[in-house]
């Protein structure tokens, strides 16, 4: 694979990503096929060597603003996913610009909630979630002022900035957004709450975990459907228990979360 000189076709591109950070890798070859049709005047079947060689030039020169396209997969239903990043996950505030430190401070408040449920259930209610607000206090340990009706407001701005996903029934977990830009944050801040699938090494927030208390295995859904698929009476990939893949990681499908928030 050879570097692919910067051009015209990956400026549309980038420009094209900037303005969405999130699609379907399925809707990135779409536009990479229609920005070369656009300034090549010409359309070429899919190579994913050329599409991933392609990807590496952007990237190439985005490094120095400190931004990256990465490939990812949806937790929920294993969608294969590009998204725009900032490579500079140590500290929120560079990530999650935008925010006032109010904003701020809630939303690491938030996180801290969920990344530590108990039962690694990784989701509180929004219930939960807004008397949380009640509870803020800065570095003084001085109580910080935000209403339960901004707190309202400021959630449903999360979950439409993408950085929170809300449920059906409220609960509030992380989205691929902040599993991506905040990952290093993640695993180093919380290093015996964030689990790794197995199979695929990616923080797992949502899927199945072993029977065994003892055992570390934790499956995406999608990993464990590929993993699975051929076997009569699937067993764990580390311990070689049963695996019935009903002990969950995660909210189950069509739960609620609890209204009070337990830290393990």
């Amino acid at each position: 694979m050879t570097t692919q000189d910067y051009s015209d076709t990956h400026r549309l591109f980038l420009q094209a990503v900037i303005s969405r950070r999130f699609m379907s890798e399925k809707d990135a070859i779409d536009l990479h096929a229609r920005v070369c049709q656009a300034t090549k005047g010409m359309s070429s079947p899919f190579d994913q060597d050329d599409f991933t060689d392609f990807i590496n030039t952007v990237n190439d020169s985005l490094s120095s603003l400190e931004f990256e396209i990465r490939r990812a997969q949806d937790e929920a239903n294993g969608d294969k996913i590009l998204a725009l990043t900032n490579t500079n996950e140590q500290k929120i505030a560079q990530v999650a610009t935008g925010y006032t430190p109010l904003e701020l401070e809630y939303f690491k408040h938030l996180l801290d909630a969920i990344v530590t449920a108990d039962d690694e259930l990784y989701c509180i209610s929004s219930t939960a979630a807004v008397n949380e607000a009640s509870k803020l206090k800065n570095k003084e340990n001085k109580s910080l002022q935000l209403t339960k009706a901004g707190a309202e407001d400021l959630i449903s701005r999360f979950v439409q900035d993408k950085w929170l996903i809300r449920s059906k029934k409220g609960a509030l977990s992380l989205s691929t957004r902040t599993l991506l830009e905040l990952q290093s944050f993640l695993k180093e801040g919380y290093e015996d709450q964030i689990q790794e699938c197995t199979l695929c090494m990616e923080i797992i927030t949502k899927g199945q975990r072993c029977n065994v208390a003892a055992c570390a295995a934790r499956l995406h859904q999608h990993c464990a459907m590929k993993y699975f698929g051929n076997m009569n009476n699937p067993v764990c990939p580390s311990c070689r228990s049963p695996w019935d893949g009903k002990t969950l990681i995660g909210l189950a499908p069509n739960a609620e979360a609890p209204h009070t928030i337990r830290r393990r």
